[in-house]
């Protein structure tokens, strides 16, 4: 009704009908939010559901490894998370990949090297809420009594059978295992591009349902020379512009000596997560490049 108005001749009319629901809703002590045109997006009761069409959003989302399971389950907390057009307030829910069903796995039992993804589930009224894992980026299987869904991360099961250390604040996700713990090439030399996987895939630490990771690029050079000046370029795979890539470089000292400095940053990747490096000259004696991966941004 107020969108018509608004598209049509009566303006004014539509405006305060607008103006008029807004203070409804501030009278009674709850919050609302309007869109551009003033078509009134969602309103929040004092009970914190949202009443109106709602926006997904989150405040202050954090999710990570439990501190006395971090291998097999993951804690999830917000402020405020909207599932599914429920607003939920002080989210604090959990999701153990060895337990089954509401607060575990959707079905089937656990695999290693493979990625789960990680959702917040509650209820119709919002009344009940829990944590819940999934091999599924789109369509986890429910568990009885639970009707709205929202995906809020992923979580990579290793080859032992282990959660990767992780904090992901929001959308970023960062790892907590330091510099060498997510290798993707080791002491690379390739002169021309060359997709980053000598070690190990970045998809094994970036997610399907992300395209820009978190990469260190290293450089350990020992050459026949100090005149040489080695540089590094890391840029998404199969992409001959420049976006996303980043440039080290170094000039060695002395001699028979390795020189190591690195540089960090995001990088956007291919449908794969992949990225791709180039070292301008192979060293003569030793050493390489280095590439590991930090962490990365989900499309949550």
């Amino acid at each position: 009704m107020a969108r018509k108005i608004l598209d049509g001749m009566l303006v004014g009319v539509g405006i305060a009908i607008v103006v008029g629901v807004a203070f409804a809703i501030a009278w009674a002590g709850d919050v609302f939010t309007v869109d551009k045109d003033g078509t009134v997006k969602f309103a929040v009761s004092d009970a914190g559901k949202i009443m109106v069409g709602a926006t997904e959003s989150y405040v202050n989302l954090v999710i990570q490894n439990n501190a006395a399971a971090a291998n097999n389950t993951v804690d999830i907390a917000a402020d405020v998370l909207t599932v599914e057009g429920i607003r939920l307030e002080n989210v604090n829910v959990s999701a153990d990949i060895t337990a089954s069903g509401a607060g575990g796995l959707d079905t089937g039992g656990e695999d290693p090297n493979a990625w789960y993804y990680v959702w917040v589930i509650a209820n119709n009224s919002g009344a009940s809420t829990n944590g819940l894992l999934s091999t599924s980026s789109t369509s986890p299987i429910l568990p009885s009594g639970f009707t709205r869904k929202r995906r809020v991360g992923a979580v990579r099961n290793n080859a032992a059978g282990d959660f990767l250390q992780f904090s992901q604040e929001g959308n970023k996700c960062n790892y907590l295992n330091g510099f060498g713990g997510n290798r993707t090439v080791t002491a690379g030399t390739s002169t021309s591009f060359t997709v980053a996987n000598a070690t190990a895939p970045s998809s094994n630490f970036i997610p399907p349902t992300s395209r820009r990771g978190v990469f260190t690029l290293q450089m350990s050079i020992n050459h026949t020379d100090t005149t040489t000046i080695f540089t590094a370029r890391i840029r998404k795979a199969d992409s001959s512009g420049t976006n996303g890539q980043f440039v080290n470089a170094i000039q060695p000292h002395a001699i028979g000596l390795t020189a190591r400095n690195f540089v960090s940053g995001d990088v956007e990747t291919d449908a794969s997560q992949q990225v791709e490096y180039q070292l301008s000259v192979a060293p003569g004696n030793s050493g390489g490049v280095n590439i590991d991966v930090l962490g990365y941004y989900d499309r949550i």
